[in-house]
């Protein structure tokens, strides 16, 4: 492993000294036996760690982000449908709900940073072949193995979340994540859109190239050891691991809701492209900036979770949030029945879903952490399969059932809400 320098090599202790110290992170863990002073390099070096969990954690949603612009001109340029056109989608999420249960439990037994080594590679060379293919069936296979690397960055950065934040901070150092990861997402529709314009669909794969290089070389020299090994670690299978969350009904509770409140995501996020540039006419550039001012609401969403969790509770956040999702649908569906549904109430509206999404899945995600937090790399990997099946499955749907409509996108998001409440309220017992 290489040598990553001695400012690199105590961040760890940087994490989990004086709580008094003035970081611009939230709080970490503390211990009241070791109060000492942190150099100015130390917190530049903690620092430096969260900025590259940030950049980890949002690189899936930013690549697919990028794109979405470009899905419609794709389908015209080799003449192929929007159900054809949604695999790019679909093969990605499938491929990074399927990593996210390999470099889960390869983080937990191999350690965090050869797990985000290895997916930033793999990242690399997915998003490489796809700027460079020559038809949509290779795009879609480069999309695959993009997905499968980038899902190590989001698993491996919750696990770390939790091991550097504890089962005490890391609900609301997840919503700080999260926060940092929707400014980046919200803007990859809008950089997407305008590289369409002015340079074609493979413009966005070069940048996804290079952001996967940043990556690369920033776990190399920046990112510590986080994983503490453990006994249990070493002797327990994949397959126990997996069938003990499935047993723990908590862990369940957080995961269904997660999942089916983040596809509901994805509702927008395949569909809206369809709706807003082939129906209503507007230009990839234009949608670019409705699709981030959409997507900010997560954002939003997710700073008012940070200062909501500790006031009321995560029950309450997560009751709340489910609300606001199902209360966006419900209204865009009665204003659409009557006939009265502009595109800015469409995207007013589905800002509102998108903050009640935000509220909704710091709290899951950390629930999730918290459930089994000597299998944390595990846990996160079994949530985003989950999470990026049902978000393919989705993406399909809609490529499947769109009509030139908004009910199909609105539909959809109107029933994962309606089961997501249901599954919240019937377990959550077991949870909070």
């Amino acid at each position: 492993m290489p040598n990553i320098g001695r400012p690199f090599a105590n961040i760890l202790a940087v994490f989990r000294s004086n709580a008094n110290h003035q970081f611009t992170m939230p709080p970490m863990l503390t211990n009241a036996d070791r109060r000492t002073s942190v150099s100015s390099q130390s917190r530049s070096a903690s620092v430096l760690v969260f900025a590259v969990l940030v950049l980890c954690s949002s690189f899936g949603e930013v690549a697919t982000g990028l794109i979405v612009p470009a899905m419609p001109a794709l389908g015209e340029i080799y003449s192929k449908t929007p159900g054809t056109i949604q695999l790019t989608i679909v093969s990605f999420a499938v491929s990074f709900g399927l990593g996210q249960l390999f470099f889960g439990p390869l983080s937990d037994r191999k350690g965090r940073r050869a797990a985000l080594i290895l997916g930033a590679s793999l990242t690399l060379v997915g998003s490489a072949t796809a700027a460079m293919a020559d038809g949509v069936w290779l795009i879609i296979v480069g999309r695959a193995v993009q997905g499968f690397g980038a899902a190590s960055g989001n698993v491996v950065a919750r696990a770390i979340v939790r091991d550097i934040y504890g089962a005490d901070g890391a609900a609301k150092a997840m919503a700080t994540l999260f926060a940092l990861m929707s400014g980046a997402i919200l803007v990859a529709p809008m950089v997407g859109g305008v590289l369409l314009d002015l340079s074609g669909w493979r413009a966005a794969f070069v940048l996804t190239s290079a952001a996967a290089l940043v990556w690369l070389v920033s776990i190399v020299l920046v990112m510590p050891e986080t994983r503490t090994a453990t006994k249990d670690q070493e002797t327990e299978t994949i397959q126990s691991v997996y069938f003990g969350l499935l047993r723990h009904r908590g862990f369940l509770a957080f995961m269904i809701t997660q999942a089916l409140g983040y596809a509901g995501l994805y509702c927008f996020i395949a569909g809206a492209p369809y709706l807003f540039i082939e129906s209503l006419g507007f230009a990839p550039t234009n949608y670019g900036v409705i699709a981030a001012i959409v997507m900010s609401g997560f954002l939003t969403g997710s700073i008012a979770a940070r200062y909501a969790i500790p006031k009321w509770g995560m029950n309450w956040v997560i009751v709340t949030s489910l609300a606001i999702m199902l209360g966006a649908s419900m209204i865009l569906i009665g204003l659409g029945l009557l006939g009265w549904l502009p595109a800015l109430i469409i995207a007013t509206l589905e800002y509102v879903f998108w903050f009640g999404a935000g509220f909704l899945i710091p709290n899951t995600a950390a629930g999730v952490m918290m459930s089994h937090p000597n299998a944390a790399g595990a846990a996160a990997a079994f949530l985003g399969f989950t999470q990026m099946c049902t978000a393919a499955a989705v993406s399909l749907l809609q490529g499947l059932i769109y009509d030139g409509t908004v009910f199909p996108m609105l539909t959809t998001q109107l029933a994962l809400g309606a089961v997501a409440w249901t599954v919240w309220h019937c377990l959550k017992k077991y949870a909070v």
